[in-house]
């Protein structure tokens, strides 16, 4: 059960170190915003820094009062094209989903564009003496791909997780 918390909070972690604070606004027209998310969500981190091969951006939630860690957060990373950014996400998948992940009933989203990879999955984790579902949801479109992370529980529930998701691929694919 370590394993896996410690997996989930390295995934953020490692972007988070070294990087500057601010997403550029054409980068934010591409990722989750106020308006994907419950009206109680506040943004509590941004910043931008290069890993997994590509310019990487990323944007954190935290729920309300308790801003001062992530519930949900989004990372966009930005290869040199579609083969690197393919490249990319078999890299991230082949890392991050390791045994215990599974992809969850409640999971409905999947991208508009057929041709998109795209994995859905899911880990009960133990945190602070509570078990929390965390799920991981990655996205590649052309030379982007998206990374969301969300500990599934209390205020942010599947529905809301496939609401962003979807609000997210439209982004991607400029709508």
């Amino acid at each position: 059960m370590k394993t896996k918390k410690l997996t989930f909070v390295i995934l953020f972690g490692l972007v988070l170190a070294g990087c500057t604070s601010n997403v550029p606004a054409d980068m934010r027209l591409m990722m989750m915003d106020q308006e994907d998310i419950p009206s109680e969500w506040v943004i509590f981190n941004e910043s931008t820094g290069e890993e997994w091969g590509g310019e990487v951006y990323n944007i954190g939630f935290a729920y309300g009062n308790e801003s001062t860690s992530a519930a949900i957060e989004q990372q966009l990373i930005v290869y040199s094209d579609a083969t690197a950014a393919v490249k990319g996400f078999g890299e991230y998948t082949g890392y991050i989903y390791t045994a215990g992940w599974s992809t969850p009933v409640e999971a409905n989203f999947a991208p508009v564009t057929a041709g998109d990879l795209y994995e859905f999955k899911c880990a009960d984790q133990e945190l602070d003496h509570m078990v929390l579902k965390n799920c991981l949801v990655l996205q590649q479109h052309d030379n982007y791909v998206s990374a969301v992370g969300a500990s599934v529980s209390g205020p942010l529930t599947f529905e809301a997780l496939n609401s962003a998701l979807k609000a997210i691929d439209a982004k991607l694919n400029g709508n």
